[in-house]
């Protein structure tokens, strides 16, 4: 097996598969097309049998390396294996089901660079099939007020200071739980503004959903065992949910009635502003003209957390 020289390249792109070789191989050339930052890229299989295997080795290079587990061991342990390997200044998780748009790698690692106090980006994701397809974008508000980043790039000095994801969560929850340590240890985080990835996962039939639905009641009930004594109280705290979810609903269906994917955009970040906490009122006026915006703030945290 190659092993990239990891010395020639600035970002390490970690994915992890099994068994869906024609979505993996849409998401190796996306991030080939779409990205000019020197990139080498780590694929751990799961013990694929459709001719993954022989696709990876077919295109193993010193920029591709794959690490053949043979079995499915989590998400989390997975990419743990292979983050231990990483040496590069930045690194960035994805799944074999994304494909990279609008040069969304080149911009997280620009933005790091402009932005020392920016621990991590979130890459903005767009579901293009599934039950979530009519949304702007997915990424969601935890129980405790944070924007949750469904797939990131960030330093990799800081990940491994945080010890990667953590392996009680298995396979669901492994981003939010990240998200909060990497906030609540001092660094910010941030979105792009333009969709970084389009998702093309289809979740199938309905017991499917359902399925899915269940382990995320799981991980959630660890998350809230972990972080529950730092949820929001108070009236304030209500009527700001309340609000968000208002213009979430009246910006669909305006966006839906004129056809306008920006009246999408716009509701849906005003809805993540007012339920999280972490988010200033003013996001949008303060990252006029620059890649990114809905900046969590490391400093409104430790405030909060009176840390």
């Amino acid at each position: 097996m190659t092993e990239p020289q990891q010395e020639k390249f600035v970002l390490s792109v970690v994915l992890g598969t099994c068994n869906r070789l024609s979505l993996l191989k849409q998401c190796i050339e996306s991030i080939i097309a779409e990205t000019s930052v020197p990139t080498c890229i780590f694929v751990t299989d799961a013990g694929s049998t459709d001719g993954t295997i022989a696709y990876l080795r077919g295109i193993a290079s010193d920029r591709i390396s794959t690490i053949f587990l043979g079995e499915k061991v989590g998400q989390a342990r997975a990419y743990n294996e292979v983050f231990g390997q990483v040496t590069t200044p930045y690194v960035c998780w994805l799944s074999d089901d994304n494909v990279i748009v609008n040069g969304g790698l080149d911009t997280g690692v620009r933005v790091l660079e402009e932005n020392p106090s920016v621990g991590m980006v979130g890459l903005k994701v767009k579901d293009v099939e599934g039950p979530f397809a009519s949304e702007a974008y997915v990424g969601g508000v935890s129980e405790i007020g944070i924007l949750n980043v469904n797939q990131g790039l960030l330093r990799t000095h800081l990940l491994k200071s945080l010890g990667g994801f953590s392996e009680e969560f298995g396979d669901y929850g492994i981003d939010p739980d990240l998200t909060a340590r990497v906030l609540f240890s001092g660094h910010s985080i941030v979105y792009t503004k333009k969709i970084a990835i389009h998702h093309y996962r289809d979740w199938g039939q309905a017991e499917a959903l359902a399925a899915q639905m269940e382990k995320q009641k799981r991980y959630k009930a660890l998350y809230m065992d972990k972080y529950g004594d730092m949820a929001p109280r108070g009236k304030l705290w209500r009527l700001r949910r309340l609000s968000g979810f208002g213009i979430r609903k009246i910006g669909m269906k305006l966006a839906k009635r004129i056809d306008s994917r920006y009246i999408a955009h716009l509701s849906r970040d005003w809805f993540n502003i007012l339920i999280s906490r972490y988010i200033g009122i003013f996001d949008h006026l303060r990252h006029l003209g620059k890649d990114f915006h809905l900046y969590q703030s490391a400093d409104r945290a430790r405030e909060q957390e009176g840390r």
